[in-house]
């Protein structure tokens, strides 16, 4: 049977459980991760923990609704269950009716009839760098050469960094992240970092200092791509490209693969492809359950 609870009835210890050995486990899901970015969450549970599905909701104009939070790419249902498609249309006939409107993403392994798909792109690098590079497409290849002719070089650099370059460079065209969401992420990474569970580097140049940086959460074979970016100087000397071949170089013969969160955006998408990747789509529910007038206003 599968129960409603809300955050305080959340045995949040069996929850990390069931996440840890579910097939579909994401670093997403886990109860520390959602308390920081997506505070008094709610959850749909199958029995003893046997399934769960956070709910991450919000409330406005009285109206309470189900969004994906920020810097969280997948969510959804979650279990050791190998085949998930009826469980999933379970999950989903169970959410409460007083969540009037649904937009949430579930994960790749939660495809069932009726569902948008979404684009993610991810890569293995457990074979050798060399035989990882000879799949780099020619775009990869000429932002490389001109990486190594500006002499390029790659550093950690703490996560506080990276968030505030990231919103420098590319805060005023993320719609809606606003400064507490980013105060959030720093919270966030704190975490991670003392779990592990977090490299963030940024790529040099001698002559102009910090030309782009990323943070990468780490989760089993899972290296995610979470936050990167670079300025419009390391755009044209191909500092993303170096970064992203620097973590391959770096991890490349493990049994490892770089999960790029995306993107439905036609450069970000032809940039992870560059490198190989491919698709492997995770899944969107909308539901809109408004009255008349109040859908209208949206």
């Amino acid at each position: 049977m599968i129960n409603y609870l809300k955050h305080t009835e959340i045995d949040k210890t069996k929850w990390d459980n069931c996440i840890a050995n579910a097939n579909n486990g994401l670093i997403y899901a886990y109860s520390w991760y959602l308390d920081i970015i997506s505070p008094n969450w709610d959850a749909l549970i199958l029995d003893d923990y046997e399934a769960i599905m956070p709910l991450t909701h919000k409330r406005k104009y009285f109206i309470s609704y189900l969004s994906q939070p920020f810097f969280t790419q997948q969510l959804g249902v979650f279990s050791k269950f190998e085949s998930q498609a009826i469980l999933v249309n379970e999950f989903l006939n169970s959410i409460p009716a007083k969540f009037k409107l649904i937009d949430i993403n579930l994960n790749e392994d939660n495809s069932t009839e009726g569902l948008k798909q979404r684009k993610n792109y991810v890569l293995p690098i457990d074979e050798n760098y060399h035989s990882i590079f000879e799949n780099y497409k020619s775009q990869a290849k000429r932002n490389l050469k001109k990486a190594k002719e500006n002499n390029l070089y790659f550093q950690a650099l703490p996560y506080k960094n990276v968030i505030d370059y990231y919103i420098k460079f590319k805060g005023k065209e993320t719609k809606g992240v606003k400064l507490k969401d980013y105060d959030s992420l720093k919270k966030l990474y704190k975490v991670c970092n003392k779990n592990n569970n977090l490299l963030s580097i940024g790529i040099y140049s001698k002559q102009y200092g910090l030309m782009a940086c990323a943070a990468f959460l780490i989760y089993n074979e899972r290296v995610i791509f979470h936050l990167g970016t670079s300025n419009p100087k390391g755009k044209k000397i191909g500092a993303m490209h170096f970064l992203i071949d620097s973590i391959i170089t770096q991890l490349a013969g493990k049994n490892l693969f770089i999960d790029f969160e995306g993107s439905e955006i036609d450069g970000i998408e032809r940039f992870y492809k560059s490198f190989g990747a491919f698709k492997k789509p995770y899944f969107k529910y909308k539901e809109n359950n408004l009255p008349i007038l109040l859908s209208w206003l949206k």
